[in-house]
């Protein structure tokens, strides 16, 4: 099971970067299109992963319990990985439709307010801890990571792909202000 969650996650955090990166774009009004598709895709991609993750965490507090040892406390990585993981799953029901919708075939756009901005800043430091706490076990897990410099490269890609969706998300609510 942690193999097909490990998969999982490789194919969520692909299908995230392409869609933050689409999405980031058509914010700035560079390309006309946002990703949906590939955002639903990586929605079913979630859902399986998040049935894994509850299977796992109820596996691990069983192990524990019967072990007699269950160390919550020290485990402050344990507790950020799932407390990250919630708060994405909540920010999601936030981004989900939060820029327009279909009305008989005309592309309908939201107000973009200063809620939705937090919304979805809030998200992206989400997503943010939740791949930086877990891209390592998951680079030495599918045996990509073997020095600490390569693991640096990673990270400083990774943090500019979610420099750039903040900062997009920012323009996108500066222009909303213009208007």
């Amino acid at each position: 099971m942690r193999r097909i969650n490990t998969i999982l996650s490789v194919i969520i955090l692909v299908i995230f970067l392409l869609h933050g990166i689409l999405g980031s774009l058509r914010l700035l009004g560079v390309i006309p299109i946002a990703g949906k598709l590939l955002a639903w895709i990586g929605m079913g991609a979630l859902g399986a992963h998040v049935v894994f993750g509850v299977i796992l965490t109820i596996q691990t507090f069983r192990a524990s319990k019967n072990n007699g040892e269950k160390y919550l406390k020290q485990n402050s990585l344990f507790w950020t990985r799932r407390a990250s993981g919630l708060a994405i799953l909540v920010l999601l029901f936030f981004h989900i439709g939060a820029f327009g919708y279909m009305n008989n075939g005309n592309y309908m756009l939201h107000e973009f307010t200063i809620l939705k901005l937090i919304a979805h800043l809030l998200l992206i430091a989400a997503l943010f801890v939740h791949i930086f706490v877990n891209v390592r076990p998951l680079l030495v897990a599918k045996g990509v990571i073997k020095g600490k410099e390569r693991r640096v490269d990673i990270f400083l890609i990774l943090s500019v792909l979610l420099l750039l969706f903040a900062g997009a998300v920012i323009f996108y609510y500066t222009s909303w202000q213009v208007v």
